[in-house]
Protein backbone atom coordinates (compact mmCIF):
# COMPACT_ATOMS: atom_id res chain seq x y z
CA UNK A 1 0.00 0.00 0.00
CA UNK A 2 3.04 1.82 0.79
CA UNK A 3 4.67 1.58 -2.66
CA UNK A 4 1.43 2.31 -4.48
CA UNK A 5 1.03 5.58 -2.65
CA UNK A 6 4.52 6.60 -3.19
CA UNK A 7 4.32 5.69 -6.96
CA UNK A 8 1.50 7.51 -7.72
CA UNK A 9 3.05 10.88 -5.29
CA UNK A 10 5.53 10.82 -7.93
CA UNK A 11 3.74 10.22 -11.20
CA UNK A 12 2.07 13.17 -9.62
CA UNK A 13 4.75 15.30 -9.30
CA UNK A 14 6.22 14.15 -12.85
CA UNK A 15 3.00 15.32 -13.81
CA UNK A 16 2.80 19.15 -12.01
CA UNK A 17 5.88 19.24 -13.73
CA UNK A 18 5.53 18.66 -17.17
CA UNK A 19 2.03 20.80 -16.85
CA UNK A 20 4.15 23.44 -16.57
CA UNK A 21 6.07 22.94 -19.75
CA UNK A 22 3.56 22.33 -22.21
CA UNK A 23 1.42 25.04 -22.10
CA UNK A 24 -1.99 25.07 -24.83
CA UNK A 25 -0.84 27.83 -26.97
CA UNK A 26 -3.86 30.14 -28.06
CA UNK A 27 -3.84 29.65 -31.72
CA UNK A 28 -4.93 25.89 -30.65
CA UNK A 29 -7.36 26.74 -28.74
CA UNK A 30 -9.61 29.54 -27.85
CA UNK A 31 -11.79 28.74 -24.52
CA UNK A 32 -15.59 29.50 -25.03
CA UNK A 33 -18.03 29.82 -22.48
CA UNK A 34 -20.76 27.90 -22.46
CA UNK A 35 -22.72 31.39 -22.88
CA UNK A 36 -21.05 31.29 -26.33
CA UNK A 37 -23.48 27.81 -27.38
CA UNK A 38 -26.59 28.67 -24.62
CA UNK A 39 -28.55 31.50 -24.90
CA UNK A 40 -32.42 31.36 -23.05
CA UNK A 41 -33.55 34.71 -23.79
CA UNK A 42 -32.68 35.49 -27.58
CA UNK A 43 -31.62 31.59 -28.74
CA UNK A 44 -32.96 29.54 -31.58
CA UNK A 45 -35.38 27.16 -30.55
CA UNK A 46 -35.75 23.71 -31.78
CA UNK A 47 -39.05 24.28 -33.62
CA UNK A 48 -37.57 27.49 -35.35
CA UNK A 49 -34.49 25.56 -36.78
CA UNK A 50 -36.73 22.49 -37.76
CA UNK A 51 -38.77 25.64 -39.50
CA UNK A 52 -35.91 26.88 -41.20
CA UNK A 53 -34.20 23.68 -42.57
CA UNK A 54 -37.70 23.06 -44.14
CA UNK A 55 -36.93 25.80 -45.80
CA UNK A 56 -33.37 26.23 -47.01
CA UNK A 57 -31.98 22.47 -46.56
CA UNK A 58 -30.46 21.94 -49.36
CA UNK A 59 -30.97 18.53 -50.13
CA UNK A 60 -35.35 18.97 -49.22
CA UNK A 61 -34.91 22.18 -51.48
CA UNK A 62 -34.07 19.98 -54.49
CA UNK A 63 -36.54 17.17 -53.57
CA UNK A 64 -39.48 19.69 -53.89
CA UNK A 65 -38.38 20.23 -57.10
CA UNK A 66 -39.64 17.02 -57.97
CA UNK A 67 -42.93 18.09 -56.76
CA UNK A 68 -43.04 21.53 -59.32
CA UNK A 69 -42.09 18.93 -61.62
CA UNK A 70 -44.97 16.51 -61.31
CA UNK A 71 -47.20 20.01 -61.33
CA UNK A 72 -46.15 20.44 -64.38
CA UNK A 73 -46.91 16.86 -65.94
CA UNK A 74 -50.89 17.17 -64.52
CA UNK A 75 -50.54 20.69 -67.02
CA UNK A 76 -49.48 18.77 -69.58
CA UNK A 77 -51.77 15.74 -69.27
CA UNK A 78 -55.08 17.71 -68.98
CA UNK A 79 -54.18 19.72 -72.53
CA UNK A 80 -55.78 17.76 -75.54
CA UNK A 81 -53.63 16.38 -78.27
CA UNK A 82 -52.67 19.15 -80.90
CA UNK A 83 -54.48 18.79 -84.69
CA UNK A 84 -53.00 18.17 -87.65
CA UNK A 85 -52.49 20.09 -90.74
CA UNK A 86 -50.91 18.90 -94.01
CA UNK A 87 -50.10 21.15 -97.20
CA UNK A 88 -49.40 19.52 -100.15
CA UNK A 89 -49.14 20.47 -104.08
CA UNK A 90 -49.18 18.22 -107.23
CA UNK A 91 -47.43 19.24 -110.63
CA UNK A 92 -47.13 17.41 -113.60
CA UNK A 93 -43.35 16.91 -115.16
CA UNK A 94 -43.10 18.25 -118.30
CA UNK A 95 -46.85 19.45 -118.73
CA UNK A 96 -49.54 21.65 -117.36
CA UNK A 97 -51.59 19.73 -115.03
CA UNK A 98 -51.14 21.24 -111.30
CA UNK A 99 -52.96 21.16 -108.19
CA UNK A 100 -53.04 21.95 -104.39
CA UNK A 101 -54.17 20.32 -101.33
CA UNK A 102 -55.15 21.05 -97.57
CA UNK A 103 -55.67 18.77 -95.26
CA UNK A 104 -56.11 18.13 -91.43
CA UNK A 105 -57.10 15.52 -88.60
CA UNK A 106 -58.14 15.44 -85.17
CA UNK A 107 -57.67 12.91 -82.45
CA UNK A 108 -60.98 12.26 -80.65
CA UNK A 109 -58.84 10.53 -77.60
CA UNK A 110 -61.95 8.05 -76.95
CA UNK A 111 -63.04 6.07 -73.42
CA UNK A 112 -61.65 8.74 -71.95
CA UNK A 113 -58.10 8.71 -72.71
CA UNK A 114 -57.08 13.02 -71.27
CA UNK A 115 -59.24 11.97 -67.96
CA UNK A 116 -57.35 8.51 -67.43
CA UNK A 117 -53.71 10.37 -68.41
CA UNK A 118 -54.72 13.11 -66.18
CA UNK A 119 -55.91 11.00 -63.09
CA UNK A 120 -52.92 9.52 -63.54
CA UNK A 121 -50.39 12.22 -63.86
CA UNK A 122 -52.51 14.01 -60.49
CA UNK A 123 -51.82 10.86 -58.35
CA UNK A 124 -48.31 10.78 -59.53
CA UNK A 125 -48.31 14.55 -57.87
CA UNK A 126 -49.85 13.46 -54.64
CA UNK A 127 -47.82 10.36 -54.24
CA UNK A 128 -44.60 12.83 -54.76
CA UNK A 129 -45.66 15.05 -52.63
CA UNK A 130 -45.91 12.45 -49.90
CA UNK A 131 -42.65 11.49 -50.53
CA UNK A 132 -41.57 14.59 -49.67
CA UNK A 133 -43.58 15.33 -46.67
CA UNK A 134 -41.45 11.74 -45.58
CA UNK A 135 -38.46 13.45 -46.20
CA UNK A 136 -39.46 16.35 -43.97
CA UNK A 137 -40.70 14.39 -41.45
CA UNK A 138 -37.00 12.80 -41.56
CA UNK A 139 -35.53 15.69 -41.63
CA UNK A 140 -37.12 16.99 -38.57
CA UNK A 141 -36.44 14.15 -36.83
CA UNK A 142 -32.62 14.42 -37.32
CA UNK A 143 -32.44 18.10 -36.57
CA UNK A 144 -34.45 17.67 -33.13
CA UNK A 145 -31.44 14.78 -32.83
CA UNK A 146 -29.31 16.96 -33.39
CA UNK A 147 -30.63 19.83 -31.29
CA UNK A 148 -30.67 17.58 -28.32
CA UNK A 149 -26.96 16.22 -28.66
CA UNK A 150 -25.69 19.63 -28.99
CA UNK A 151 -28.01 20.26 -25.69
CA UNK A 152 -26.16 17.77 -24.22
CA UNK A 153 -22.96 18.88 -25.09
CA UNK A 154 -23.57 22.24 -23.68
CA UNK A 155 -24.81 20.52 -20.54
CA UNK A 156 -21.70 18.87 -19.76
CA UNK A 157 -19.98 22.15 -20.69
CA UNK A 158 -21.58 24.22 -18.38
CA UNK A 159 -20.81 21.39 -15.60
CA UNK A 160 -17.56 21.03 -16.35
CA UNK A 161 -17.34 24.61 -16.11
CA UNK A 162 -18.79 25.28 -12.69
CA UNK A 163 -16.65 22.48 -10.88
CA UNK A 164 -13.52 23.67 -12.81
CA UNK A 165 -14.27 27.11 -10.58
CA UNK A 166 -15.31 25.44 -7.16
CA UNK A 167 -11.74 23.58 -8.12
CA UNK A 168 -9.74 26.82 -9.04
CA UNK A 169 -10.94 28.39 -5.53
CA UNK A 170 -10.15 25.16 -3.45
CA UNK A 171 -6.80 25.39 -5.07
CA UNK A 172 -6.19 29.05 -4.19
CA UNK A 173 -7.26 28.32 -0.28
CA UNK A 174 -5.11 25.05 -0.43
CA UNK A 175 -1.77 27.63 -1.96
CA UNK A 176 -2.98 29.92 1.27
CA UNK A 177 -3.16 27.11 3.66
CA UNK A 178 0.32 25.45 2.38
CA UNK A 179 2.31 29.23 2.82
CA UNK A 180 0.77 29.39 6.42
CA UNK A 181 2.25 25.75 6.98
CA UNK A 182 -2.05 24.44 7.66
CA UNK A 183 -1.39 22.23 4.82
CA UNK A 184 1.64 19.91 3.19
CA UNK A 185 2.39 20.95 -0.18
CA UNK A 186 1.65 17.81 -1.93
CA UNK A 187 -1.96 18.50 -1.12
CA UNK A 188 -1.98 22.05 -3.41
CA UNK A 189 0.24 19.55 -6.17
CA UNK A 190 -3.03 16.94 -5.75
CA UNK A 191 -5.22 19.69 -6.00
CA UNK A 192 -3.23 21.57 -8.85
CA UNK A 193 -3.56 18.31 -11.15
CA UNK A 194 -7.13 17.64 -10.53
CA UNK A 195 -7.63 21.31 -11.67
CA UNK A 196 -5.84 20.08 -15.00
CA UNK A 197 -7.44 17.18 -14.99
CA UNK A 198 -10.33 19.24 -15.16
CA UNK A 199 -9.38 22.15 -17.48
CA UNK A 200 -8.97 18.97 -20.19
CA UNK A 201 -12.44 17.91 -19.57
CA UNK A 202 -13.66 21.23 -20.09
CA UNK A 203 -11.52 21.35 -23.50
CA UNK A 204 -12.90 18.39 -24.50
CA UNK A 205 -16.46 19.34 -23.43
CA UNK A 206 -16.13 22.54 -25.35
CA UNK A 207 -14.71 20.65 -28.62
CA UNK A 208 -17.65 18.29 -28.29
CA UNK A 209 -20.34 21.19 -28.15
CA UNK A 210 -18.54 23.25 -31.49
CA UNK A 211 -18.64 19.51 -33.01
CA UNK A 212 -22.53 19.35 -32.28
CA UNK A 213 -23.22 22.76 -33.00
CA UNK A 214 -21.85 22.50 -36.71
CA UNK A 215 -23.00 19.01 -37.53
CA UNK A 216 -26.73 21.17 -36.39
CA UNK A 217 -25.97 23.70 -38.92
CA UNK A 218 -25.09 21.65 -41.32
CA UNK A 219 -28.71 19.23 -41.20
CA UNK A 220 -30.68 22.74 -41.10
CA UNK A 221 -28.40 24.21 -43.99
CA UNK A 222 -26.61 27.18 -42.07
CA UNK A 223 -23.49 28.59 -42.89
CA UNK A 224 -20.87 27.62 -41.10
CA UNK A 225 -19.39 30.84 -40.33
CA UNK A 226 -22.85 31.64 -39.23
CA UNK A 227 -23.39 31.44 -35.48
CA UNK A 228 -26.00 30.75 -33.49
CA UNK A 229 -27.22 29.69 -30.15
CA UNK A 230 -29.25 27.43 -28.48
CA UNK A 231 -32.82 28.14 -26.57
CA UNK A 232 -33.64 25.04 -24.70
CA UNK A 233 -33.23 22.31 -22.38
CA UNK A 234 -32.60 19.25 -22.57
CA UNK A 235 -34.84 17.62 -19.48
CA UNK A 236 -38.05 17.12 -20.49
CA UNK A 237 -41.44 17.20 -18.35
CA UNK A 238 -43.32 13.85 -17.64
CA UNK A 239 -45.87 12.58 -20.37
CA UNK A 240 -48.31 9.91 -20.73
CA UNK A 241 -49.53 8.53 -23.99
CA UNK A 242 -52.16 6.06 -24.82
CA UNK A 243 -50.92 3.57 -27.73
CA UNK A 244 -54.23 3.36 -29.14
CA UNK A 245 -54.40 7.01 -30.02
CA UNK A 246 -50.61 7.30 -31.13
CA UNK A 247 -51.51 4.50 -33.65
CA UNK A 248 -54.57 6.36 -35.04
CA UNK A 249 -52.04 9.79 -35.09
CA UNK A 250 -49.57 7.71 -37.04
CA UNK A 251 -52.51 5.98 -39.54
CA UNK A 252 -53.60 9.93 -39.92
CA UNK A 253 -49.97 11.62 -39.77
CA UNK A 254 -47.42 9.56 -41.48
CA UNK A 255 -46.25 10.60 -44.52
CA UNK A 256 -44.76 7.01 -45.81
CA UNK A 257 -47.99 5.38 -45.35
CA UNK A 258 -49.87 8.09 -47.75
CA UNK A 259 -47.02 7.79 -50.12
CA UNK A 260 -48.04 4.16 -49.94
CA UNK A 261 -51.21 4.35 -50.74
CA UNK A 262 -50.73 7.04 -53.21
CA UNK A 263 -48.74 4.84 -54.91
CA UNK A 264 -52.10 2.84 -55.09
CA UNK A 265 -53.97 4.66 -56.49
CA UNK A 266 -51.56 5.81 -59.05
CA UNK A 267 -51.40 1.88 -59.86
CA UNK A 268 -55.15 1.90 -60.36
CA UNK A 269 -54.97 5.21 -62.26
CA UNK A 270 -52.45 3.63 -64.79
CA UNK A 271 -53.87 0.07 -65.11
CA UNK A 272 -57.29 2.25 -66.21
CA UNK A 273 -55.19 4.81 -68.58
CA UNK A 274 -53.09 1.67 -70.34
CA UNK A 275 -56.84 -0.16 -70.68
CA UNK A 276 -58.22 2.60 -72.27
CA UNK A 277 -55.46 2.92 -74.54
CA UNK A 278 -55.73 -0.84 -75.52
CA UNK A 279 -59.05 0.13 -76.92
CA UNK A 280 -60.23 1.30 -80.17
CA UNK A 281 -58.86 5.26 -80.91
CA UNK A 282 -60.25 7.76 -84.07
CA UNK A 283 -59.60 10.65 -85.31
CA UNK A 284 -61.61 13.09 -87.59
CA UNK A 285 -59.99 14.13 -90.86
CA UNK A 286 -60.63 16.79 -93.66
CA UNK A 287 -59.38 18.54 -96.63
CA UNK A 288 -59.52 20.52 -99.67
CA UNK A 289 -57.96 19.55 -103.02
CA UNK A 290 -58.30 21.85 -106.27
CA UNK A 291 -57.24 20.10 -109.17
CA UNK A 292 -56.14 22.17 -112.70
CA UNK A 293 -55.61 19.38 -115.29
CA UNK A 294 -56.45 19.24 -119.31
CA UNK A 295 -55.33 18.09 -122.37
CA UNK A 296 -53.25 19.31 -125.24
CA UNK A 297 -56.18 19.13 -128.02
CA UNK A 298 -58.66 22.13 -128.70
CA UNK A 299 -62.36 22.32 -128.59
CA UNK A 300 -65.11 24.92 -128.87
CA UNK A 301 -66.42 26.98 -125.70
CA UNK A 302 -69.75 27.95 -125.42
CA UNK A 303 -69.30 31.19 -127.40
CA UNK A 304 -67.66 28.97 -130.50
CA UNK A 305 -64.07 29.82 -130.27
CA UNK A 306 -61.39 27.40 -130.32
CA UNK A 307 -59.70 27.09 -127.00
CA UNK A 308 -57.67 24.87 -125.16
CA UNK A 309 -59.45 21.89 -123.13
CA UNK A 310 -58.64 22.78 -119.17
CA UNK A 311 -60.42 22.40 -116.18
CA UNK A 312 -59.83 23.72 -112.50
CA UNK A 313 -61.93 21.39 -109.95
CA UNK A 314 -62.97 21.83 -105.88
CA UNK A 315 -63.15 18.82 -103.65
CA UNK A 316 -64.02 18.86 -100.42
CA UNK A 317 -62.63 15.32 -98.33
CA UNK A 318 -63.68 14.12 -94.99
CA UNK A 319 -63.70 11.25 -93.33
CA UNK A 320 -62.35 9.28 -90.05
CA UNK A 321 -59.80 7.44 -89.19
CA UNK A 322 -60.09 4.44 -86.92
CA UNK A 323 -57.52 2.49 -85.62
CA UNK A 324 -58.43 -1.10 -84.86
CA UNK A 325 -56.61 -2.77 -81.42
CA UNK A 326 -56.55 -6.29 -83.34
CA UNK A 327 -53.35 -7.31 -81.98
CA UNK A 328 -51.85 -4.87 -78.95
CA UNK A 329 -54.46 -4.38 -76.79
CA UNK A 330 -51.74 -3.24 -73.93
CA UNK A 331 -52.10 -6.84 -72.63
CA UNK A 332 -48.59 -7.63 -71.09
CA UNK A 333 -49.01 -3.71 -70.04
CA UNK A 334 -52.23 -4.31 -68.43
CA UNK A 335 -51.16 -7.65 -66.57
CA UNK A 336 -47.94 -5.34 -65.33
CA UNK A 337 -50.38 -2.85 -63.77
CA UNK A 338 -52.28 -5.76 -62.20
CA UNK A 339 -49.01 -6.83 -60.39
CA UNK A 340 -48.26 -3.69 -59.71
CA UNK A 341 -51.37 -3.28 -57.85
CA UNK A 342 -50.81 -6.16 -55.22
CA UNK A 343 -47.11 -5.09 -54.78
CA UNK A 344 -48.81 -1.68 -53.12
CA UNK A 345 -51.13 -3.71 -51.67
CA UNK A 346 -47.89 -5.79 -49.58
CA UNK A 347 -46.26 -2.30 -49.49
CA UNK A 348 -49.14 -0.45 -47.63
CA UNK A 349 -49.66 -4.00 -45.13
CA UNK A 350 -45.74 -3.29 -44.70
CA UNK A 351 -45.12 0.05 -43.81
CA UNK A 352 -48.73 -0.31 -41.45
CA UNK A 353 -47.22 -3.22 -39.71
CA UNK A 354 -43.68 -1.84 -39.50
CA UNK A 355 -45.63 1.65 -38.17
CA UNK A 356 -47.87 -0.62 -35.43
CA UNK A 357 -44.54 -1.79 -34.26
CA UNK A 358 -42.55 1.67 -34.23
CA UNK A 359 -45.13 3.57 -32.09
CA UNK A 360 -45.21 0.59 -29.40
CA UNK A 361 -41.26 0.27 -29.32
CA UNK A 362 -40.49 3.46 -28.93
CA UNK A 363 -43.27 4.24 -26.76
CA UNK A 364 -42.17 1.67 -24.64
CA UNK A 365 -38.67 3.48 -24.68
CA UNK A 366 -39.99 6.95 -24.10
CA UNK A 367 -41.53 5.34 -20.75
CA UNK A 368 -38.49 3.37 -19.40
CA UNK A 369 -36.64 6.67 -20.14
CA UNK A 370 -38.91 8.81 -18.20
CA UNK A 371 -38.75 6.62 -15.47
CA UNK A 372 -34.68 6.25 -15.38
CA UNK A 373 -34.57 10.12 -15.48
CA UNK A 374 -36.88 10.13 -12.65
CA UNK A 375 -35.07 7.54 -10.68
CA UNK A 376 -31.27 8.71 -11.53
CA UNK A 377 -32.46 12.18 -10.41
CA UNK A 378 -33.44 11.31 -7.07
CA UNK A 379 -31.68 8.02 -6.51
CA UNK A 380 -28.25 8.57 -7.66
CA UNK A 381 -27.09 12.10 -8.96
CA UNK A 382 -28.95 13.54 -5.80
CA UNK A 383 -27.27 11.45 -2.92
CA UNK A 384 -23.70 11.87 -5.33
CA UNK A 385 -24.11 15.17 -4.32
CA UNK A 386 -24.40 14.88 -1.17
CA UNK A 387 -21.86 12.43 -0.97
CA UNK A 388 -19.18 14.57 -2.24
CA UNK A 389 -20.53 17.53 -0.30
CA UNK A 390 -19.92 14.97 3.38
CA UNK A 391 -16.42 14.04 1.89
CA UNK A 392 -15.24 17.22 1.77
CA UNK A 393 -16.57 18.75 5.09
CA UNK A 394 -15.01 15.48 6.36
CA UNK A 395 -11.86 16.36 4.46
CA UNK A 396 -12.17 20.00 6.49
CA UNK A 397 -12.14 18.30 9.83
CA UNK A 398 -9.11 16.20 9.09
CA UNK A 399 -10.82 12.84 9.24
CA UNK A 400 -10.00 11.81 5.90
CA UNK A 401 -7.48 12.81 2.97
CA UNK A 402 -7.57 14.70 -0.10
CA UNK A 403 -7.40 11.67 -2.04
CA UNK A 404 -10.51 10.44 -0.83
CA UNK A 405 -11.84 14.14 -2.27
CA UNK A 406 -10.77 13.36 -5.46
CA UNK A 407 -12.02 10.22 -5.99
CA UNK A 408 -15.28 11.05 -4.72
CA UNK A 409 -15.61 14.25 -7.14
CA UNK A 410 -14.53 11.53 -10.15
CA UNK A 411 -17.58 9.66 -9.07
CA UNK A 412 -19.61 12.93 -9.06
CA UNK A 413 -18.42 13.73 -12.54
CA UNK A 414 -19.18 10.23 -13.78
CA UNK A 415 -22.39 10.05 -12.24
CA UNK A 416 -23.44 13.83 -13.57
CA UNK A 417 -22.00 13.07 -17.07
CA UNK A 418 -24.12 10.02 -16.99
CA UNK A 419 -27.14 11.82 -16.04
CA UNK A 420 -26.59 13.86 -19.36
CA UNK A 421 -26.83 10.73 -21.01
CA UNK A 422 -29.48 9.32 -19.67
CA UNK A 423 -31.21 12.51 -20.46
CA UNK A 424 -30.12 12.79 -24.13
CA UNK A 425 -31.35 9.30 -24.22
CA UNK A 426 -35.16 10.90 -23.19
CA UNK A 427 -34.80 13.03 -25.31
CA UNK A 428 -34.23 11.39 -28.30
CA UNK A 429 -36.38 8.76 -27.36
CA UNK A 430 -39.02 11.41 -27.23
CA UNK A 431 -38.11 12.57 -31.20
CA UNK A 432 -37.96 8.97 -32.12
CA UNK A 433 -41.21 8.32 -30.54
CA UNK A 434 -42.67 11.73 -32.69
CA UNK A 435 -41.41 10.27 -35.96
CA UNK A 436 -43.02 7.27 -35.44
CA UNK A 437 -46.29 9.11 -34.88
CA UNK A 438 -45.69 11.68 -37.85
CA UNK A 439 -46.32 14.56 -36.07
CA UNK A 440 -45.80 16.73 -32.88
CA UNK A 441 -46.88 15.59 -29.60
CA UNK A 442 -48.08 17.74 -26.74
Amino acid sequence: MRRMLFAYRLWLLVTVALAGFLPLSAQEFRPRPASDFLDLQRGVTEEELVTRALASNPTLVAQRQQVAMAKGEVTQARLRQNPSLTLGGLKEVNGGDNGINVSGSLPLELFGRRARRTEVAENKEEATQQSVADQERLLGREVRMRFGQALAAIRNLMFVEQLLQVNRDFLRLMEDRVREGAAPSLDADETRVEVKRIETLRIDYQAKAEVALLALEETVGVDPEEPIRLKGALELTSKDYDQKQLLQFAEEHRPDLAFRRANERLANAELRSDQAKGKLDASVFGGYERPDSGFSQRAFDAAGNLSPIRQTFNHVVFGLNINLPVFNRNQGVVAADTAAIQATHSQIAAVNLNLRHEVAQNLIRFNGAQVRVTVYRSGVRDQATHNLDVVRQTYSYGRTTLLDVIAEQRRYIDIETGYTDILLDAYAARVALEQAVGTKLQ
